[in-house]
């Protein structure tokens, strides 16, 4: 094995009961982006291929419904996404998906903090490992006094493939040639992508059947991680140099100073399991198929391809994404979906969407749905819960 990750063979029955009983309990989060500010909000959109100007255009924002900037609804990622690796040293955590509900919209200049707990741990098989485990972070994000979202994010936790080839255990998969009709297909695509704007949902045009059109995400390659992981870092053993050595020596000497959504193992290893995004060695000695996509990435191409269907004045009330399969370098990924049912409540509109995610082999890799909020004027009305004590 070329990189001596660490090892466990199998999931300790001891380990899972102590991982268990820390539900209820704070995790001490190290967030990665405490301000929505103009370059934290262009960043982030920019790394999951957003480019709407309500995100990254001050001028168009301006004379939009909210007179500035707002963030990508996923850019609550970047503050803290959730993932957990909490005990079980040497078994990996692998990012299984998203279930969030949002409140308020986050503008430019909101200060954001989050405060996050363990959730429930529940052993699971499957046919990529005949034992792993689901654990649960749940996750409330704040500002200004007001709850802006709450979400529940879970990560598997899957031995690593062994000798014996037990654990995780993807076929190993080489990148994707494509022919050079299928790369411009690709490109025009990419390069006609639909966005409503400002103009309304008209909630009586709508019927059940009816397109969320695709964002086209891809050929995903090193240059991809890199530009989503300059807007939301990953895991927080994501640390260059000095700092790198300093989080290892926390492990080993003072795991208090370490945030507690990972085990201090993961911190301690000489090569950080989470290099798998970009290393095909680390990642097939890991147990995935090559060098692979970012969990929450793909959770935020979801809310890149509703927000361009809602356009700029609804509202994304709730998205929720189970991650099936991983996307490997090469692949190319269409996110879209469809509508599912629509009413009325009041002066305002709700849409229910079915959402899913194929690679260029016909894979379904994650599937999701949502739901919209919107009103027939067009007002940019947000939901706001209750401030907090």
């Amino acid at each position: 094995m070329a990189h001596q990750l660490g090892f466990a063979p199998a999931i300790d029955p001891d380990e899972v009961e102590r991982v268990a009983a820390l539900e209820g309990t704070a995790i001490r989060v190290e967030p990665y982006n405490h301000e929505a500010t103009r370059d934290t909000i262009r960043h982030y959109a920019w790394g999951i291929g957003d480019d709407n100007p309500l995100w990254c255009d001050p001028a168009v924002a301006a004379k939009g419904p909210y007179g500035d900037l707002l963030a990508p609804p996923t850019f609550l990622y970047s503050v803290f996404d959730g993932a957990i690796g909490a005990g079980l040293a040497g078994v990996q955590p692998v990012y299984a998906g998203t279930s969030w509900r949002f409140f308020q919209r986050v503008h430019r200049g909101d200060e954001l903090e989050v405060e996050s707990r363990f959730g429930k741990v529940r052993e699971l098989s499957g046919r990529t490992a005949s034992q792993m485990l689901l654990q649960q972070a749940i996750s409330t994000y704040s500002s200004r006094g007001h709850v802006v979202a709450e979400a529940v994010a879970e990560t598997f936790r899957l031995p690593r493939r062994g000798a014996d080839g037990q654990g995780l255990a993807y076929e190993a998969r080489d990148e994707h040639v494509y022919s050079e009709a299928e790369i411009q297909g690709i490109a025009r695509q990419a390069l006609s992508e639909y966005r409503r704007g400002a103009e309304p949902i008209d909630l009586a045009s709508l019927t059940v059947g009816q397109a969320v059109p695709e964002v086209v995400k891809g050929p995903i390659d090193r240059i991809t991680m890199t530009a989503y992981y300059a807007g939301c870092i990953g895991s927080p053993g994501y640390k260059a140099c000095e700092l790198a050595w300093a989080y290892r020596d926390y492990a080993l000497r003072d795991p208090s100073r370490l945030p507690t959504n990972y085990d201090p193992s993961y911190f301690a290893e000489t090569v950080l399991p989470s290099l798998g995004h970009q290393d095909a060695d680390v990642a097939r000695e890991i147990g995935m198929p090559n060098a692979y996509d970012n969990g929450p990435q793909r959770c935020g191409w979801f809310g890149h391809a509703v927000t361009n269907w809602m356009g700029d004045y609804a509202f994304l009330s709730k998205l929720s994404i189970r991650l099936r399969r991983p996307d490997i370098f090469g692949d190319t990924v269409w996110v879209g979906g469809s509508v599912t049912d629509f009413r009325a409540d009041g002066e305002r509109g709700v849409v229910g969407l079915e959402l899913r995610a194929r690679n260029q082999l016909g894979e379904e890799v994650a599937t999701g749905s949502a739901e919209v909020h919107c009103w027939a004027d067009g007002r940019p009305t947000p939901v706001i819960p209750p401030a907090k004590d």
